[in-house]
């Protein structure tokens, strides 16, 4: 990657500071010219404020950078413009040798990557002559996420990069080691977003090998196929989802999908998945359940990928309603979807409420108790923290819940102990979709609740030991209510996980 000046950007320096830094350089640039400073206005050159970087001089300079503009007869400066933008300025901090002013760094400034017909300049304009410098405010360095295009590739083939910030091209070429350019690319198409470069598979592009793609401020590359690039999978809508519902898997490259492998038991063939037209969603509909935890593999044009994740993790799950786990007791008794009825697809057995919250039963309305069979320590270490642990379970709403709220209680049961303090226990909690983040109706989705929401222990061995019951139970209530509301959610695959941790 380039080497660039990574400048500062300051922000609220104190009036002091500036004013100490400004005599600095009024005492230096004095003491190298006695002039009135009325002549012609010349700028020689640009450097930060910061004294340690004083022997810094430079042309290149990111949005929002404090500069100092050192030169000769700089005297009543009226105007300063850059990139032909006229910019503030603060005339305190003007000397006939110097001035001291910001880059902008807001929306309404623009760059010359983006906007190629400004000036990349500096022009400040006194009462006795303008002076003008190259100053060129670096654009967002590029990114490229995907190659669009129709594999197996030959010479002569059309593909296209995907991706943002295409600005100021200074090279575009084909490499096998990453190192020596194999062949440069001078004739390309850029998209009015600058998101978008297309060009001619070259002669030599015939094997592996890298796209480099070299812009002023910085360079991007993509690893090249000409056979196909392998899939990669990022996300899955939900590591456990019901028999029936719907699975979607975000990635790249998901190419003539052959097909998607179920944790080694079972394949959903490649005419049953449905990918977008940018190869980066699939979707799928559940066929079985698996009978033991696993991975899913997907294969396509390029190759198969596993997915990191484990997929039914059947160990983890406490409750399920088909013998993992029990129900108690509750106002509704667990039950198999019958495709006619909400939910319409469940995997055995699940549970649920529906009917209506009135001013007769707004707190103490429908609850399921369940019985949970907690997760051995041997499935989870006891010295895991709570923090790394998260409830996760498959909801499904045929009703926006907008007012009724759920309070989950876990290891113990609902009210105070035995010395009258209340239980720890979540209160006002509606199910949002883990994978979208939004409470959606009408399909099954995934939900998680940080354990720390649920327990006051530190870690899972402390709650083992410390809980006082096998409960986990749901109460829907709607201690607000203003009118009777309808309510409609059933729950299924109740587990303990441990949370995905966000890559660096």
């Amino acid at each position: 990657m380039k080497k660039i000046i990574h400048t500062i950007i300051q922000n609220g320096w104190s009036s002091l500071l500036l004013l100490t830094i400004f005599f600095a350089f009024t005492t230096t640039s004095c003491k190298n010219n006695e002039g009135d400073g009325n002549g012609t206005p010349v700028i020689k050159y640009i450097r930060l404020t910061d004294p340690a970087l004083a022997d810094s001089t430079f042309t290149d300079v990111n949005p929002g950078t404090m500069i100092a503009v050192i030169g000769e007869n700089l005297s009543g400066v009226m105007e300063v413009y850059i990139n032909g933008q006229e910019i503030s300025f603060n005339s305190t901090y003007s000397t006939p040798t110097s001035l001291i002013i910001s880059v902008p760094y807001d929306e309404d400034f623009k760059l010359s990557g983006p906007n190629p017909e400004l000036p990349a300049e500096l022009r400040i304009v006194t009462n006795h002559g303008t002076a003008v410098f190259p100053l060129h405010v670096l654009s967002p360095g590029p990114s490229i996420t995907r190659i669009a295009a129709t594999y197996p590739l030959q010479p002569g083939d059309s593909i296209t990069l995907i991706g943002a910030n295409f600005y100021e091209i200074q090279h575009l070429y084909y490499t096998t080691d990453s190192v020596n350019v194999t062949q440069e690319i001078t004739d390309y198409q850029i998209n009015s977003d600058f998101e978008e470069l297309t060009f001619a598979v070259g002669d030599q592009m015939t094997q592996d090998g890298w796209i480099i793609l070299d812009c002023y401020t910085d360079d991007a590359s993509i690893e090249f196929k000409p056979n196909g690039p392998k899939p990669i999978i990022t996300n899955i809508s939900s590591i456990m989802p019901v028999v029936g519902s719907e699975v979607t898997i975000t990635g790249q490259n998901f190419i003539e999908v052959s097909n998607i492998n179920i944790n080694g038991e079972f394949e959903v063939p490649g005419e049953d998945v449905t990918v977008s037209e940018s190869f980066d969603e699939l979707t799928f509909i559940m066929p079985q359940a698996p009978t033991h935890s696993g991975h899913i593999t997907i294969t396509s044009i390029g190759g198969t990928t596993e997915m990191e994740e484990i997929f039914y993790p059947i160990e983890n799950v406490i409750i399920d309603y088909d013998g993992i786990g029990s129900f108690s007791w509750g106002t509704d008794p667990p039950f198999v979807a019958d495709g006619i009825n909400p939910p319409y697809v469940s995997t055995g057995n699940c549970i649920g409420a529906k009917g209506t919250i009135d001013s007769s039963n707004l707190f103490w309305w429908k609850q399921f108790i369940n019985t949970a069979k907690w997760p051995s320590t041997d499935v989870i270490p006891s010295y895991t923290q709570i923090s790394e642990l998260e409830l996760q379970f498959e909801c499904y709403l045929e009703l926006p819940m907008d007012g009724p709220v759920i309070q989950i209680s876990m290891g113990h049961p609902n009210g105070t102990d035995t010395g009258g303090d209340p239980y720890f226990t979540l209160e006002n909690y509606v199910p949002i979709n883990s994978f979208t983040e939004e409470s959606e109706t009408g399909k099954w989705m995934q939900c998680c609740i940080p354990l720390t929401k649920l327990v006051e222990e530190k870690t899972w061995g402390e709650f083992l030991n410390n809980k006082i019951s096998d409960e986990l139970n749901f109460y829907i209530n709607y201690s607000s209510l203003t009118q009777p509301t309808d309510i409609e959610i059933y729950v299924d695959n109740i587990r303990i996980m441990q949370t995905k941790q966000e890559e660096n």
